[in-house]
């Protein structure tokens, strides 16, 4: 019994100090900033500057005691009220403290770091580390070209294309003599193109805040080749350290402009026009596309009726543009076919440039004559040669007898 109790001591005692020594330990660096808030939000050279930090205790158990903070500000900014002090910050706890300074008339527009020192008492010890901050100076004369708006990114030759863009002081200045300057990229002349306003755009004065339209028209010319053309708004005023620019690009589209060029047939054997029942005839049909883009997948389909026997799809392909192609069918004409016109409907289907289908048709017309009866007389034709081969043979043999017995 006594053996057991002094195991049950021995087994507890880890967990009693363990638990003491637990609570009494804690995380050395005990602050840290939490948030910052700025004011004024926008900050231009010459403004005061109140800085509020917000510093957090982040320990579980300890407080941070005899706190001084202390700000470090860059080139280009004079102090106000950069040292605070605090007496304690307790476990979990927040304090905020704020700086005053001021930023310089003649410093320049950017993002400027801060450092922020902090020295505490973690009990005994004294603790010391550095934070960093930032601030952002913004231009007192600034422009912003923003929202722009093309009426169609994918136009085709001919069609009008509006461009529209809105420009904003964003400075805290009057922005003077604000314009906006159109042009197309790699062409000072805008090559292939009909420009229906101003390139260039006086907005005149625009105060703080305020915001105008610019609007700019042109067209694709006849003259234009299809393909990817690339554009730049540019905007400036007097007093801005730099302009504003937007580029934007444009897909230009022609349209394939089939057209059936010729029509013709030739019948075999033959070199005259003249159809009639059972003669084999080729038709021929050209097609020419006369557009700025290719007809892809061409497919000619002839619509007959029966007297006509044959395949009657032809598949041509691809037909660039100022380019041509052909579709060839071989028929046979039926021996009952009627006499007189025959229809043929030529239809033709091909992908446009959207890779739509376009169907264009026609209609062609075949006269075919009945076939010559055969002669009467030509049975007996062909007796009177028989007999005349019958003689000449004959006359052969006879006379090699007649050599044999001599």
């Amino acid at each position: 019994m006594k053996w057991f109790s002094v195991l049950a001591v021995l087994f507890i005692l880890p967990f009693v100090f363990g638990g003491v020594h637990s609570a009494n330990t804690d995380v050395y660096y005990l602050l840290d900033i939490d948030s910052t808030v700025q004011k004024p939000a926008t900050i231009y050279p010459g403004d005061q500057i109140n800085l509020a930090v917000t510093i957090i205790n982040n320990g579980r158990y300890i407080d941070a005691r005899d706190i001084n903070l202390e700000l470090s500000l860059p080139e280009g900014f004079s102090p106000i009220d950069i040292e605070k002090s605090l007496e304690v910050i307790k476990p979990k706890e927040k304090e905020t403290v704020v700086f005053r300074f001021i930023s310089s008339k003649n410093v320049a527009s950017g993002t400027y770091n801060l450092s922020l020192k902090l020295t505490y008492k973690n009990k005994e010890d004294v603790v010391s580390e550095t934070k960093y901050l930032s601030v952002v100076i913004s231009d007192l004369y600034k422009i912003s070209l923003s929202n722009l708006r093309v009426s169609n990114y994918f136009p085709h030759i001919g069609e009008i294309i509006t461009v529209t863009a809105d420009v904003k002081n964003t400075g805290s200045l009057e922005a003077r003599n604000v314009s906006v300057d159109f042009s197309m990229v790699d062409s000072s002349d805008f090559s292939g193109f009909i420009v229906l306003s101003d390139t260039h755009q006086e907005l005149g004065n625009l105060s703080a805040g305020a915001s105008k339209t610019v609007a700019f028209k042109l067209k694709a010319s006849d003259n234009a080749k299809p393909g990817v053309y690339t554009f730049s708004l540019e905007a400036e005023c007097l007093d801005c350290s730099e302009s504003q620019e937007q580029k934007f690009s444009i897909h230009l589209y022609g349209k394939p402009d089939l057209i059936i060029s010729g029509i013709d047939y030739a019948i075999s054997g033959r070199d005259d026009k003249k159809i009639v029942q059972g003669d084999k005839i080729s038709i021929s049909v050209q097609l020419d596309n006369l557009g700025k883009e290719d007809a892809k997948s061409v497919v000619v389909y002839l619509e007959t009726d029966d007297s006509l026997i044959g395949s009657k799809r032809s598949y041509v392909g691809e037909i660039e543009s100022d380019d041509s192609g052909s579709a060839i069918f071989d028929l046979i004409v039926s021996e009952n076919a009627p006499v007189g016109y025959h229809e043929v409907k030529i239809k033709i289907t091909y992908l446009d440039e959207l890779q739509r289908e376009q169907t264009l048709q026609h209609s062609y017309k075949l006269y075919v004559f009945k076939a010559p009866e055969p002669s009467p007389y030509l049975h007996y034709v062909f007796i009177i040669i028989i007999l005349i081969l019958v003689y000449f043979i004959l006359k052969v043999i006879i006379r090699q007898l007649a050599i044999r017995k001599l």
